[in-house]
């Protein structure tokens, strides 16, 4: 049940927080000599331990989703970092449905019960759903009786994710509609980058543009006319971003690069209140935290598991929170 009071959700995330992975900790996991050394470590980290690597992995941003859900004092704030998962299990649940095929697994970290979700991905009826969602799916339903197009069942469910969103959050929320707005216009100029790379149409990247970024529609066109200009879209968001940009620009085997810098500027939206006691942003960045640690202990073990050497593991991390 969501709480009145930010101070003693506060107090619950400080408790938990004790056992975070710091840098020190992630040292210890990239230096074991193998996965299975790795696990022991993390099991002394108190790590979840319910079946595979994955499944460990998405238990832990399972208990961080619950926990938000029931220490939450912004409603709004909350869902909107959570209705990213109910986006990802209707993708799955769409291009299964599609494609005569079982779904996989789901998260239960999102804001729609998943029997409902499944009813009404099953039944082609969204009554109920909010309305950037239910008019996405229905139109979306639409041209699934025509053509089973499993990227643009990406591409209209993304769309009405963002759209959801600046639903929920507005200018009032400054530090949320900031990172949103920021995260639109780099994750447009991605899109753009790779599609560029591809050597494809404007009218390709037209139809994948996230709504509700600093950079309007016209500018994305005018810029990809003359591709070199692309970068400067996103020089507003420092100068480790912008560099990253360019350097995607030349050379499409940056874009990961680019992508890695992406995902660090976004967290630092939220980490100047890592040790605050009296701000509804705390409890987000316990689940970005959370979030960031899964997707570390992920990548060690599949890169032990491969043998990939330390350094190309070391490469592909992002910044952890704090």
């Amino acid at each position: 049940m969501p709480q009145s009071s930010i101070y003693y959700a506060v107090g619950r995330l400080s408790v938990l927080e004790k056992n975070a992975l710091d840098t020190a900790k992630l040292e210890r996991l990239l230096q074991a000599p193998s996965a299975q050394e790795a696990r022991r470590i993390l099991n002394e980290y108190n790590w979840p331990d319910v079946g595979s690597d994955e499944d460990n992995a998405k238990e832990h941003v399972k208990r961080a989703c619950n926990l938000l859900k029931d220490l939450s004092t912004d409603e709004k704030l909350v869902q909107s970092f959570l209705i990213g998962f109910d986006i990802e299990n209707l993708k799955i649940l769409l291009k299964a449905r599609s494609l005569e095929t079982e779904p996989g697994a789901l998260s239960p970290c999102g804001t729609i019960a998943l029997d409902r979700m499944r009813h009404a991905v099953n039944e082609r009826k969204y009554d109920g759903f909010p309305d950037a969602l239910k008019n996405a799916l229905e139109h979306l339903e639409r041209r699934l009786a025509v053509d089973v197009d499993p990227m643009e069942i990406d591409t209209y469910l993304d769309k009405a994710h963002y759209q959801w969103i600046f639903s929920l959050v507005d200018s009032k929320q400054k530090v949320a509609f900031s990172y949103y707005q920021a995260k639109v216009d780099l994750l447009n100029t991605l899109m753009a980058l790779r599609s560029m790379h591809a050597g494809k149409p404007f009218a390709f990247l037209q139809g994948m543009l996230l709504e509700g970024g600093h950079v309007k529609n016209a500018e994305w066109e005018r810029a990809y006319q003359k591709s070199e200009k692309i970068p400067l879209l996103v020089n507003r968001y420092g100068a480790k971003v912008y560099a990253a940009a360019i350097a995607a620009f030349m050379d499409k085997n940056k874009l990961a690069a680019f992508e890695r810098e992406i995902d660090d500027y976004l967290l630092a939206f939220f980490t100047p209140y890592r040790r605050t006691i009296g701000e509804h942003e705390r409890l987000i960045g316990y689940l970005l935290m959370r979030s960031r640690e899964a997707s570390a202990v992920r990548l060690i073990l599949a890169g032990k598991e491969n043998s990939f050497p330390m350094e190309a593991i070391r490469e592909r991390l992002r910044e952890l929170y704090g």
